[in-house]
């Protein structure tokens, strides 16, 4: 069984543009999140999935130099980018993670990939933001789910190219599970007390940036674990500028 963790990623981003190649402790925020995932226990390949803009190319350079295979493919159809390479590098078994989550936790991402190992489940998420902290997120499908969603999405397109459904499918890869509950078995890994906090620790604003930069540089580890940042956290929600739960 191939398990591949696809990790999303573009140079784009309205509000942050650059996002994912800002430096956190002289360190491109992209290779925060390739290195963390990469001490997975059960992930087997990473692949960064970007688009084929000519904007990309540093995001792609910055990837391939640490030694990371890169997939690009269409910008907007981010469904269609999965789908083509789970194809291309064979995963039996997809772990999505977004590109501008530097500090995802390993620990976290097998215990979903676990669960999901366990159970009959097409589809298993971190239970974010409800019970889990924005920015630890990890969603873990099967192969054959996401061809699901796939081919219905672009019968849809077929059908009506205006649908706003079908716009947002392509863009939020499972948002067709979530809507359609009926047909996939879903399964959520929940947080106790010391993850159900209200912080923000994916990196959407400079705001962001700089909360996620203050965790790295007052560790001084580009390993810290999840519980170690929420606890720090919680001890300078001042400091840090963040708000609790």
């Amino acid at each position: 069984m191939n398990i591949l963790a696809i990790v999303q990623a573009r140079m784009g981003s309205k509000r942050l543009p650059g996002k994912v190649i800002k430096p956190i402790i002289n360190k491109p925020l992209i290779l925060h999140v390739l290195d963390r995932l990469s001490k997975s226990g059960y992930v087997n390949n990473i692949v960064l999935a970007t688009s084929t803009l000519d904007s990309e190319a540093p995001l792609v350079k910055i990837a391939k130099e640490a030694g990371y295979e890169v997939f690009r493919g269409e910008e907007e159809n981010v469904l269609k980018r999965y789908f083509d390479a789970g194809r291309k590098y064979n995963g039996d078994v997809i772990v999505r993670v977004t590109g501008d989550c530097p500090l995802i936790d390993p620990y976290i991402v097998d215990n979903v990939i676990s669960y999901y190992l366990m159970y009959d489940y097409d589809y298993v998420r971190l239970d974010v933001p409800n019970t889990f902290i924005r920015g630890f997120d990890v969603e873990v499908f099967s192969k054959d789910a996401l061809e699901i969603v796939y081919k219905e999405v672009s019968k849809g397109d077929r059908k009506d190219n205006k649908s706003k459904d079908n716009k947002d499918y392509k863009e939020h890869v499972t948002l067709y599970i979530y809507k359609n509950r009926d047909r996939f078995k879903i399964g959520y890994v929940k947080g106790d007390r010391l993850y159900n906090k209200n912080y923000r620790l994916c990196v959407d604003t400079k705001e962001d940036f700089e909360i996620v930069s203050k965790v790295f540089e007052y560790f001084e580890d580009e390993y810290v674990g999840a519980k170690d940042v929420v606890r720090f956290l919680d001890g300078n929600e001042r400091e840090c500028g963040c708000g609790g739960g």
